[in-house]
This record gives C-alpha cells, sequence and structure tokens, in this order.
C-alpha cells in the first residue's frame, strides 16, 4: 500500500483532482519543496497537536450543500513551532472523497492552510501527520459539529451479522473484517435493499450493472434471495473464493490480502484501505482508501476487536426501527410503515434515536419524502424540469433539491405570491391531493372512487381535494379512525409513513 508522504504547495491533481497555490494540503505523493518559497514562511511547525486523530464529527443530510458542512469544522488548529511553543493557525478543509459527485454515507476532510506564513518542517505522514473531521450522512437533520472524538457508532445487528459471517465464513480476523465493514457502511449505511448511482447499483457492496446480474443469478441458482442480508453474503463469500476475469478478476487475491494483515488496529486501518482501493475501487481512490482506513481503525475496531463478539437477538434487532428510534414502540399501529420508510430510506430519523412519529410533516419535508420514494425503484420515476423558483427557498437548503424536483414534475405548487412555505405544515387532504397528482403523472389508473358520506366529517373536504381523497380512500392510501378523516389535520410523520407504504404498494 502506497502512503501519501508530504505536505506541499499544491494538491496533485492525479490525488485529488485540486491544484492549490502556496496551500498546505495532504498530497498523494511526495512534492519536492520550492525552497526560495519555503524561505519565505513566517513561521516553521513540528507538526499538528492533535495530529492523526479525529477531532470533530459533523452530521448531514443528502444534497446539503457542502459550505454548510466546512463551516462547522474547527476553523483554526494547533501546531508546535520549533521552538517549543504552540500557535493557532487559520485552516480550512477539503474532502478526501467527491462529495459532489457521490452519496457515500461518510466523508473525511483535512486541513489546508496558507504555507507562505505557517511551513511544517520534514515529512508529515498522511495516516498519523494531520488531524480529520469526519462528515456522518443522517436524515433532515443537521445537527453542529461534535467537540472531541466521535461517540461510538450505535450498532445494528446487521453489522456484528456482517463481522461475524466475515470471520466464521471468509476465514478474517477482526482486524481485517472490520477493514470491510468500514467500506459496507461507506457504499450502503448495510442496508442490503439499498438502490444506488441511479437505481444501477444494489445492496449492501452496491454490487454495480454486469456485477448486479452475476449476483441476482448466482443467489437465485443456489437458492439464496438476492434482496437479503444472507444473500448477499453468500454471494461475496463466493466472490472472495477465486479469481473471476469477467466479474470480479482478483476475489482470491483480495481475500488473500485481507488474511495477511495483522490483527490489530493498523492491520484495520490497512484491511480498509485495501478493500477500498482492490474491491471497491471508486473515483480519487487513494484518498477515499485513507478515509475508509481510518473508519475501520477508529471506530470499528475498538468495538469489534474481540472476534467472539455476540449479540442477543432480543437487544438488536436486525436494523428494526423499534430498537434504533426511542420513540417507536413495537407493536404500535405505526412500526411496519415507518419501518417500511426507514428501510428504503423514503424516510429517517430526526436523530439518532428519534423518530418522532406524532410530529407534523411540513411541506419541505413532504417534497423531500416523495423525491427520495422516486429515487427508490425506476417505476417511481418521474421526470421533471427542475427549474421552479421560490421567494423563500434558498439555493442551499438541504430541501432545495427536492421542492425543485417536485414543483417542476407538476406534483405541488407555491402560493399565489411565489413563495413556497417550506415551513408550512401539511394537512391530510393537501397530501393526499399530491399523491393522487404523482399517480396520475405517473401513468396510473386513478379512476377508482368510493363514497365517503359514512366519514361524519366529509363535508369539511375541500373542493379541490373531493376526487383525490375518494381515490385516496378506494385505494386504502388514506383511512379513517372514529369515523372521521380529519382531512383539515396536519399530517404526522406517522400518518405521512403509513401513506406512503400504501402509495408504493398502489403503484406496485
Amino acid at each position: 500500500m502506497k502512503k501519501m508522504q508530504r505536505i506541499g504547495a499544491m494538491l496533485l491533481a492525479a490525488s485529488m483532482s485540486i491544484g492549490m497555490v502556496q496551500t498546505g494540503v495532504l498530497a498523494a505523493d511526495a512534492v519536492q519543496a520550492d525552497t526560495a518559497w519555503q524561505q519565505m514562511a513566517a513561521q516553521t511547525f513540528t507538526g499538528f497537536a492533535d495530529a492523526g486523530t479525529q477531532i470533530a464529527e459533523i452530521t448531514f443530510t443528502f444534497g446539503q450543500a457542502e459550505s454548510e458542512l466546512t463551516a462547522q469544522m474547527p476553523q483554526t488548529l494547533t501546531v508546535y513551532l520549533t521552538d517549543g511553543s504552540t500557535a493557532d493557525i487559520p485552516v480550512s478543509w477539503v474532502c478526501l472523497g467527491d462529495y459532489a459527485n457521490t452519496d457515500d454515507y461518510y466523508y473525511e476532510y483535512v486541513p489546508q492552510w496558507d504555507m507562505s506564513a505557517y511551513s511544517p518542517e520534514g515529512v508529515l505522514d498522511s495516516a498519523s501527520g494531520v488531524p480529520y473531521v469526519l462528515a456522518q450522512r443522517v436524515g433532515t437533520s443537521a445537527p453542529a459539529a461534535q467537540k472531541g472524538t466521535s461517540q461510538k457508532a450505535a450498532l445494528n445487528s446487521n453489522v456484528y451479522t456482517i463481522f461475524n459471517f466475515l470471520v466464521s465464513e471468509c476465514g478474517f480476523n477482526a482486524a481485517a473484517a472490520c477493514g470491510v465493514i468500514a467500506n459496507i457502511e461507506c457504499e450502503s449505511n448495510f442496508n442490503p435493499n439499498l438502490w444506488g448511482d441511479n437505481n444501477t447499483s444494489y445492496g449492501i457492496c452496491q454490487w454495480h450493472n454486469e456485477r448486479l446480474t452475476a449476483m441476482q443469478n448466482w443467489c437465485d441458482s443456489n437458492g439464496y434471495n438476492w434482496k437479503t442480508l444472507t444473500g448477499q453474503l453468500n454471494y461475496l463469500k463466493k466472490e472472495l473464493s477465486a479469481n473471476d476475469s469477467k466479474y470480479l478478476y482478483n476475489g482470491l487475491t483480495i481475500a488473500n490480502k485481507l488474511k495477511a494483515k495483522a490483527n490489530t488496529a493498523d492491520g484495520a486501518y490497512d484491511a480498509g484501505y485495501d478493500w477500498c482501493y482492490y474491491y471497491e475501487v471508486p473515483a480519487n481512490k487513494k484518498t477515499r482508501s485513507k478515509e475508509r482506513g481510518d473508519r475501520a481503525k477508529n471506530t470499528y475496531w475498538p468495538q469489534l476487536k474481540d472476534s467472539s463478539v455476540t449479540v442477543d437477538p432480543d437487544e438488536t434487532q436486525s436494523g428494526q426501527v423499534y430498537s434504533i428510534f426511542s420513540d417507536v414502540k413495537k407493536g404500535a399501529w405505526y412500526c411496519t410503515p415507518i419501518q417500511y420508510v426507514y428501510d428504503n430510506e423514503i424516510m429517517t430519523g430526526t436523530s439518532k434515536t428519534t423518530f418522532e412519529p406524532n410530529t407534523s410533516l411540513n411541506r419541505a419535508m413532504a417534497a423531500t419524502v416523495l423525491y427520495k420514494l422516486s429515487q427508490t425503484d425506476s417505476k417511481f420515476k418521474l421526470s421533471s424540469t427542475n427549474t421552479a423558483s421560490f421567494s423563500d427557498v434558498p439555493s442551499n437548503a438541504w430541501y432545495t433539491k427536492a421542492v425543485k424536483w417536485a414543483a417542476g414534475a407538476g406534483i405541488v405548487k407555491g402560493y399565489d405570491n411565489g413563495t413556497f412555505g417550506p415551513s408550512d405544515k401539511i394537512t391530510r387532504e393537501q397530501f393526499a391531493t399530491i399523491l393522487y397528482a404523482y399517480a396520475k403523472k405517473l401513468g396510473c389508473n386513478v379512476s377508482a372512487t368510493t363514497s365517503l358520506s359514512s366519514y361524519s366529517d366529509s363535508g369539511s373536504i375541500s373542493s379541490y381535494a373531493t376526487t383525490a381523497m375518494k381515490w385516496a380512500v378506494a385505494k386504502k392510501i388514506m383511512t379513517g379512525s372514529d369515523g372521521k378523516l380529519r382531512p383539515k389535520s396536519s399530517l404526522t410523520r406517522a400518518e405521512a409513513s403509513a401513506m406512503m407504504k400504501s402509495f408504493a404498494a398502489t403503484i406496485s
């Protein structure tokens, strides 16, 4: 494994495709220092106070502007000067991955600074020479950065299932398994039902195109369901059992590389790096391999280094929402719908531990939910002009892309004054009307209807929503309670989950 070796005057285009003048950044190869330029440096430092450690973790939502992420990161870092004193130097942050063009579940950011003011003395190793910040993808909320090192990840049993399979079935030690797990988190967040890359990649390893077809065919021929974690793990084992020039030319070679890793924290780093570099092979693989190696070493190794670890299935159900979110109760009417929207990434929690089922859905959330549904499967795809503009929708909000898509697709509208009202609560009849418009745009038969006279409040349904409400009730997308439909009531997140599950089944 070739490690990045220097802090230099520019970031090599070969490593990160960004040129920087008089800026210190992590480089992929050794860079010869410009002697005259080095002499201009006002101060020389020997290293960073927090070298090689994660100093903060921030969270982001899919599509959030990168500038919002970097704004949360530390603006200065402490360095040791050659006279033994310390100084806080101004820094900015650069992503080791490709934040703008990928949909990974975490990214690593490293510092860059003005080399004309502060110049490093000697060589700074990439793995241990600079601190870094981790950006972790979550749901719709984006809390501020947390000072200090990351809290331990809350591991669900998918993580343990994968770990135990890699150890017991593939012959990996704990460090090698941690390396694979760090990559799987980045690719799919351990979701075996995840579609990515515009519905061309699927599963925990995001098998793509012909490799996806190979995985599906092998599972079908060997009695496995390719949509399950069990089927995908067994296919992964098959991939790693031989070198196959057609799909994965060096599967056995990769497996042997990982089996040779030391069962140590550094071995976990090397395994995470090599799995990314040789198996996943993403763009910018050198720098992205580093971030996955760090994740393996600093997050998963401390928690999984005991290869005999087991989990009580009653304590940690396999990704069950009632074990993930403290406010989702097992057996509640909304548990199954929330499980559906969570598994399909249509809706996520409002935090890592809460879903807030009784919180009202606002118009920005509604547009986002519909946009995410459109990304889950080709049958939900809807063309959009993506050109809609509203005076109260900024260009870089977490919901901007979804609102533009929904308005451009003709399934939502703004107000007459040119606003969208992203924070306005959405009513039950409004959401039914939107789903009716969505189904109609998809070319579905929306002729189903039923009488609403049995509901005591049917007379309060707005005239514009009557047809949609009759359709939604007829298709069992909307149900009443206590003899009422509550058309003017705000739609809760739990109710939205139920309607989205029923709507998806209707379209299917």
